[in-house]
């Protein structure tokens, strides 16, 4: 549960505070604090990854099949160059 006043926030991190405190402890960060921003920034930065991929996918399946597309061909080409 977080609670806040004077727009600082008060967390449980559970077993999570162990993982920031090694990163901390490892030079990764200066303190507990910025662990925890980190985190929250790389889960904004994976949920518009996310979402992006879904327009992506929607808008794939929205366009339709291409009928010329060989995929034989394709997979062929792919083995080759690998």
């Amino acid at each position: 549960m977080a609670t806040s006043r004077d727009g600082l926030a008060s967390v449980n991190l559970g077993s999570t505070k162990e993982i920031g405190l090694r990163l901390v402890a490892e030079g990764r960060f200066e303190n507990l604090s910025d662990a925890c921003r980190a985190g929250l920034r790389r889960r904004a930065e994976d949920a518009r990854v996310v979402d992006r991929l879904a327009t992506l996918g929607e808008e794939g399946m929205a366009s339709g099949i291409d009928g010329t597309f060989d995929v034989d061909a394709f997979v062929e080409e792919a083995r080759a160059g690998a």
